[in-house]
């Protein structure tokens, strides 16, 4: 029966608000009924007073005996009590007033009240019975003082009834604004959790078709609250997934289209060969192409191979330490330059007391791919230099050149897997194009960076950096 969110969710809130409406209302309740009584004992104490001013007044002259009843009546009359006023040893006072027979003076309570009274404390008690009014009433007694003797007590007698018959129209009057407002409690629970429990479905639902392989647009979503910003990151996450899962398709695609060209060039030169085709002095030539093509496949996969690793951060690294002027005479020097473009000036400006902290066999990696697509891009008699400088804890290598240049909406695809700014040049003779996004992993797994500038027909720079002291971290 609960098994739905929404079902979960209604009962829940709802529970909480019902309880918590309902105690708010009884504590409402209690209150109000505290504060009334506490204002009953307050008249009540007033008009004890009063009493006691009037009896100072008939003790002193300045009002009779029967102005005194009068004045008496009158008090309890506004105080809705009645009222009586003894003496110190118990005897009534006043012969209207005396206690001796009532059923209020033999009340167990009485005497016990009557004592504290004479110790000067007041007295005061919501629910008492009476046996001469055969009800309950609250009752109240306080100590009567002249010139500060207590000279008898003055207790008065209110009916509960008619102040609980007050009460009981306010306490109507707060249940019936607590039903109100329940009902609307409701109904806004239901609307909200209706509103909550709708998201979580579209999220379940949306999750399901994209754990699927479905197609999932994105789910709406208005206001700032954590469910908000739940379905937010469900967007991205989704967006993300779909660009991986984009990347993996172009990734396979590409691979399969890099395979394939080398894979069909060696069948058709080996079925040529088969079919008598190729004639014996032509052989040598066709080895020497499937050859070639054979060992860019094994560099080709090799190159994956690496690349994957990298992002997947399995590939390890061996640090050591080298003198960077060293390390790219030898790698400049490996190039042949002068023998593969004649005419083409290459430079170098590089600190000869610069050392860094790297792994030497990913630095090389990284410079030939850098030194080779410069080189094969720039014709005689164009110039490339590498320029190197200490920046704080990093070295910023730079490689420039004076070729062709790339054209600026390329720029942020350039170190994309298998991107060729060329897309004249055949794979044969134009790379993989892997070169720079193997040189921006392995800068990366350095924790350096690279970068790239360019212009059309002026020539292209790219920099990137190396730390002095090792892999920060």
């Amino acid at each position: 029966m609960f098994k739905s969110s929404f079902s979960k969710l209604l009962i829940g809130y709802l529970t909480i608000f019902v309880f918590t409406l309902a105690a708010l209302t009884a504590a409402i309740t209690f209150i109000y009924q505290s504060f009334v009584f506490s204002e009953k004992q307050n008249t009540l104490y007033r008009g004890a007073l009063e009493v006691m001013a009037q009896y100072e007044a008939w003790i002193k002259g300045e009002i009779g005996q029967e102005g005194f009843f009068k004045g008496v009546d009158a008090i309890g009359a506004v105080m809705d009590s009645k009222v009586y006023v003894l003496d110190v040893d118990g005897e009534a006072l006043l012969e209207y007033y005396a206690l001796a027979d009532s059923e209020e003076q033999g009340s167990s309570y009485i005497v016990k009240d009557l004592v504290s009274i004479m110790n000067g404390e007041e007295v005061f008690r919501r629910r008492e019975y009476s046996a001469e009014r055969d009800t309950y009433m609250v009752y109240h007694g306080m100590p009567m003082t002249v010139n500060g003797v207590v000279e008898g007590a003055i207790l008065q007698y209110s009916p509960v009834e008619r102040i609980r018959s007050g009460l009981y129209q306010i306490y109507l009057q707060i249940w019936s604004v607590g039903l109100i407002m329940g009902v609307m409690g409701v109904l806004f629970i239901y609307l909200y959790t209706r509103r909550t429990s709708k998201y979580l479905r579209e999220l379940e639902l949306a999750a399901s078709r994209l754990a699927a392989g479905e197609p999932v647009e994105d789910i709406p979503s208005a206001g700032n609250d954590e469910l908000s910003h739940l379905i937010q990151v469900f967007n991205e996450m989704k967006g993300k997934l779909e660009q991986i899962e984009n990347m993996r398709r172009e990734f396979l695609a590409s691979i399969s289209h890099e395979l394939r060209t080398p894979l069909t060039s060696i069948l058709g030169f080996v079925q040529g060969m088969e079919d008598g085709l190729v004639s014996e002095e032509e052989a040598p030539a066709v080895l020497d192409i499937i050859q070639q093509e054979t060992r860019r496949l094994i560099n080709l996969t090799g190159d994956i191979l690496d690349l994957i690793k990298m992002e997947n951060g399995v590939g390890e690294l061996f640090p050591e330490r080298f003198r960077v002027f060293e390390a790219l005479t030898f790698i400049i020097g490996s190039l042949n330059i002068k023998e593969k473009k004649p005419g083409l000036q290459v430079e170098m400006l590089c600190p000869d007391d610069l050392f860094i902290v790297a792994d030497a066999d990913r630095f090389r990696q990284i410079m030939l791919n850098l030194l080779g697509n410069a080189i094969k891009h720039t014709y005689p008699p164009g110039k490339v230099s590498v320029e190197v400088e200490r920046l704080g804890a990093w070295v910023s290598f730079c490689v420039i050149d004076t070729g062709v240049g790339i054209e600026p909406e390329e720029l942020p695809l350039i170190f994309e897997r298998f991107y060729r700014s060329d897309k004249s040049r055949r794979s044969s003779t134009g790379g993989s194009g892997l070169g720079l996004s193997i040189a921006k992993a392995m800068v990366e797994q350095h924790g350096g960076s690279i970068r790239i500038e360019s212009k059309v027909g002026e020539g292209t720079r790219v920099w990137f950096t190396m730390p002095v002291e090792g892999i920060p971290g």
